[in-house]
């Protein structure tokens, strides 16, 4: 698994010599700007390259760069649906609020009140919902690892 913080340091102090291309397993684009490191234009796409890294969610560069994955658009908002599902944040505070609503009845409504917005929940937060509606501990059967 590639580290962010890692790549964009990299591309950062020694993006001249093209060291977070090959931190990344792009060897050719390392080894192109290894080439022509002598005419700085490397240094200044390193820079840029480590800004890309530094704004780029964590969703999307593991998905670009650990698991080699080049998302396509089938739906308008795909992307969104996945960068959603990934905000910890976000997440955190949604499973917060199911937590403090602990009634069956009011995360119904929450459900509800969710799809009329349109608004995506994580899947975590939906699973979290479904055990509190069904009463069930856990509703992968015999799966352990969901809490």
């Amino acid at each position: 698994m590639k580290n962010k913080q890692i790549a964009t340091l990299l591309a950062f102090t020694l993006g001249m010599f093209g060291v977070h291309r090959f931190y990344l397993q792009q060897k050719k684009l390392g080894w192109w700007y290894l080439a022509f490191f002598w005419t700085l234009i490397p240094l200044i796409i390193g820079w840029i390259d480590g800004i890309v890294f530094l704004f780029m969610s964590y969703a999307v560069f593991n998905r670009k760069y650990s698991l080699r994955h080049v998302f396509k658009k089938k739906y308008l908002d795909d992307e969104d649906i996945i960068d959603f599902n990934t905000d910890e944040k976000l997440e955190k505070e949604l499973l917060n609020k199911l937590l403090e609503l602990n009634d069956k009845d009011k995360v119904e409504s929450f459900l509800k009140n969710s799809k009329e917005k349109g608004e995506y929940l994580p899947r975590k937060v939906y699973s979290k919902a479904l055990m509190i509606i069904s009463g069930k501990s856990n509703i992968y059967g015999e799966r352990l690892d969901i809490q």
